[in-house]
């Protein structure tokens, strides 16, 4: 009977806090709900191909996360893959036995598993290329395409993926590669304005006040125009090649260290 009280009596008193921390610190006001100045200038900017901000892109969460703040959104990946080597490295000590097949399923869980699996690679990697046009992007389709690994090692056990040839040596390469690529590409600018003697900037996407570098916008191709946002759509791909292979990664040494545990 006291736990029935507990279960009652404490959401209610931390729903109580809560509104006494949002009413105390202004957050439940009108006021709070006004745009700031900074967000003013993105949503009246960035989508707009006439303006000298623009990103030439309709999702403006993208443009800011990789137009007007790239330097943070590449530091932010780049802790995530040290974190990712780093528990890596914590793992490879603790003797990881690992290896145990999963327990047998049926046929039809593995049947269904496997449409599953094809379902969320397709609608992660739509998520990823479309992040300039639609809300997503490379970390959102990243973070969605994990669950497929996760389904297979579920079904299938720990070793699938190794024998598909998802080994960890590979999966690791690919999201340094990825990684890389981001670096260079944001870089290309300055090594571009040293070559031409153009004034450019670090993770500059288009043309700015002051700076007549810019990546193509948009692409002909004999099936009509592709907008690609400047390098919206690739800082996309490359986020989501890292993303992708590094929860991939976290989660194969996570999964051998349980099964290892259980042998």
């Amino acid at each position: 009977m006291r736990n029935n009280y507990a279960s009652i009596i404490i959401p209610v008193i931390l729903s109580i806090l809560v509104i006494v921390v949002l009413v105390y610190t202004g957050l439940a006001s009108y006021d709070a709900q006004i745009l700031t100045g900074l967000a003013q200038i993105y949503l009246g900017n960035v989508v707009y191909p006439g303006s000298p901000w623009t990103s030439i892109s309709t999702e403006v969460v993208t443009s800011v996360i990789w137009d007007q703040r790239g330097f943070d959104t590449y530091f932010e990946t780049s802790v995530l893959f040290l974190a990712i080597v780093g528990s890596m490295l914590v793992l490879e000590k603790t003797s990881i036995r690992g290896g145990a097949s999963a327990k047998e399923m049926t046929i039809i869980v593995r049947t269904v598993s496997m449409f599953i699996v094809l379902i969320i690679v397709v609608v992660s990697v739509s998520i990823a290329l479309h992040g300039h046009l639609t809300p997503g992007g490379g970390f959102q389709g990243g973070s969605v395409f994990v669950i497929a690994p996760l389904v297979m090692l579920l079904v299938f056990g720990s070793s699938v993926l190794e024998e598909k040839g998802f080994t960890n040596r590979k999966l690791l390469g690919a999201r340094s590669l990825a990684v890389s690529l981001i670096f260079l590409l944001g870089l290309a600018p300055v090594i571009y304005s040293l070559l031409g003697s153009v004034n450019a900037y670090l993770f500059q996407n288009l043309y700015k006040p002051g700076s007549l570098f810019s990546f193509p916008a948009v692409i002909h191709t004999p099936f009509g125009q592709v907008l690609l946002s400047g390098a919206l759509f690739w800082l996309n791909l490359f986020e989501f090649l890292a993303v992708s292979t590094g929860f991939t990664l976290a989660l194969m040494y996570l999964t051998k260290v349980f099964e290892g545990d259980a042998v």
